[in-house]
């Protein structure tokens, strides 16, 4: 055969570099490996070597987008914290919500949404890991901190803002409602206990959104007015 039927020869399928739809498959495969690795294994006992033959790439190529265990967690936490965000940023949301599209009405659409996310099994494997490994590897827990503020605070910020409320004190209050929203889901994950059904979480939400925006006090029935002493 000659050089020139050779030239003229079609590319061979697969050749070369994978084009952008199938280096995002490939990069969607390698995380969604990792994510499960990690879930099942904890991040000490993950496996990198595992993780690239459930992505059907090679270790290499894996190094090559990721250096270590913690930049491939830090990716997979990213991915994970970006379907919370997804999830709270439906344009239904507010719409679905039994209070109505004032603030009140946002932030218990927000908690419902996010908690469903977070209550998935997936998600509670993976905060299980943050809460059993956070305190072994400063890695860990940085990453679980940087994720909380961006994709926990700074939503309900964000939401306070649109609604007018601001000052200096207003990351501070965000991070307090955070606390209280998520709460009872934390205690179920650390204490033993099944997901939150859709009507606790609804209930949850409701409570924890008067209690911030009114005060236990405003939330209890007036008491009765004493008695005057008889002349």
């Amino acid at each position: 055969m000659t050089g020139n039927a050779i030239s003229r020869m079609p590319a061979r399928k697969g050749a070369g570099r994978p084009n952008a739809e199938e280096a995002e498959r490939k990069a969607a495969a390698l995380i969604e490996a990792a994510l499960e690795e990690f879930a099942s294994r904890g991040f000490r006992g993950a496996s990198l070597r595992t993780i690239a033959a459930k992505a059907d790439i090679s270790t290499r190529t894996l190094y090559n987008r990721y250096p270590d265990k913690v930049a491939l967690f830090a990716a997979c936490l990213e991915a994970s914290s970006a379907q919370l965000r997804r999830a709270s940023s439906e344009p239904d949301l507010v719409a679905q919500s039994s209070q109505g599209t004032g603030l009140a009405g946002e932030l218990i659409a927000h908690v419902v949404a996010v908690m469903g996310q977070l209550s998935q099994e997936r998600s509670r494997q993976i905060a299980a890991l943050l809460y059993r490994e956070g305190a072994e590897f400063a890695e860990v827990r940085e990453i679980a901190r940087l994720q909380f503020e961006r994709y926990q605070v700074d939503p309900i910020v964000e939401i306070m803002r649109r609604h007018g409320l601001d000052g200096p004190t207003i990351r501070d209050e965000a991070t307090q409602f955070v606390a209280m929203a998520f709460g009872e889901w934390q205690r179920r994950l650390l204490f033993g206990g099944p997901p939150m059904s859709l009507a606790e979480m609804e209930q949850q939400a409701e409570l924890v959104v008067g209690i911030f925006l009114n005060g236990v006090a405003c939330r209890q029935s007036p008491a009765p007015a004493p008695e005057l002493p008889s002349s």
